[in-house]
């Protein structure tokens, strides 16, 4: 009599591309998780030029009945990687999972649990300690957002409210939501078309790790110009979809908050250009506030306003280390 192959619950899905220093960290927090169900760990490499590949291989020799790796022979992509080792998965549910990142114990469980429980939910998020690039930690949360379901509104409210390696989704095959990404496409852009399908519930528990000050949201001293475009696609199309004033108006208050956010970061990081430009664009879509206006002001004297980001910035993550030291 044949054996009939165990499938996995939960396929967790990790990308990385040249990330030696932090991979290792990141699948050993995995393969640590307790659980009482299967699941499988599924790595796409996009043709890392570093150690990444050797660190995996060796993951992969230890835990062979859990660990599947993919190495791509070109750079594909952070969209073509994700959706490959997605289309891999044989979970009935994908958790995400940057490789520059990681779980902290209990996460999948937590997870694996929400979801089998309320089924009108298509996404389980949880909240996650921000660590520096050596580990420590540098804040207890990375954005506080109440817990429980959230509906397509709450997201566009906050968006994103959670890390993507804080993501449990339900492994749609048969959906064509791969379909519409582009080679340009960010995250927050299938957070948004699968939110159309369902609820997200958010954990308010840190259940992983998020690594600041790295990755892809910054580029050459500026805010990546894919996150702002794609937040401008999102609220756009949104508008379109949305007919009743009050839904609109609240997501006019949501697109310039969202665009505010990337003139701060860009007085923060110093590219006066881009300081302006999307505090201009934020009152442009609508006015929703006097630090809206402080900030479009500033923007129109970029040395002092740049100064007062950074000083605002400092002092917000000096108080955050504080207390990271003395809850530790």
């Amino acid at each position: 009599m044949e054996s009939v192959e165990k499938k996995p619950k939960v396929s967790v899905c990790v990308v990385t591309y040249n990330q030696e220093e932090y991979i290792g960290q990141c699948l050993q927090s995995i393969v640590d998780q307790v659980t009482d169900f299967d699941f499988e760990v599924i790595i796409g490499d996009d043709c890392s030029t570093d150690r990444t590949a050797l660190i995996i291989k060796e993951f992969e020799s230890k835990y062979p009945e859990i660990i599947r790796s993919f190495k791509h022979e070109c750079n594909v992509g952070a969209v073509a990687n994700v959706v490959y080792i997605y289309r891999q998965a044989r979970g009935k549910y994908i958790a995400h999972m940057d490789g520059d990142d990681f779980s902290l114990p209990g996460k999948l469980q937590a997870q694996f649990n929400v979801l089998e429980t309320h089924k009108d939910c298509i996404i389980c998020s949880h909240d996650v300690i921000l660590v520096d690039k050596v580990s420590n930690k540098v804040s207890d949360f990375f954005i506080k957002h109440k817990a429980g379901p959230n509906s397509l509104m709450d997201l566009y409210e906050r968006l994103p409210f959670f890390a993507h390696s804080s993501k449990m989704f339900i492994n749609d095959e048969s959906s064509d939501l791969y379909e519409s990404l582009t080679f340009d496409s960010i995250d927050i852009e299938l957070h948004v078309a699968q939110a159309k399908k369902g609820k997200i519930y958010h954990l308010k528990e840190a259940l992983g790790a998020y690594r600041v000050f790295s990755g892809m949201s910054v580029i050459n001293g500026r805010v990546n110009i894919l996150f702002p475009k794609a937040i401008h696609s999102i609220f756009l199309k949104a508008l379109t979809e949305h007919k009743l004033p009050t839904e609109l108006s609240r997501l006019k208050k949501y697109y310039a908050r969202s665009i505010l956010n990337y003139s701060y970061q860009s007085a923060i990081y110093g590219a006066h250009e881009d300081f302006r430009k999307y505090a201009i664009e934020s009152v442009n879509i609508k006015i929703i506030s006097f630090l809206q206006i402080c900030i479009l002001i500033f923007s129109f004297f970029p040395k002092f306003g740049v100064y007062i980001a950074r000083r605002r910035f400092n002092n917000k993550l000096a108080a955050s280390l504080t207390k990271c030291n003395d809850s530790d």
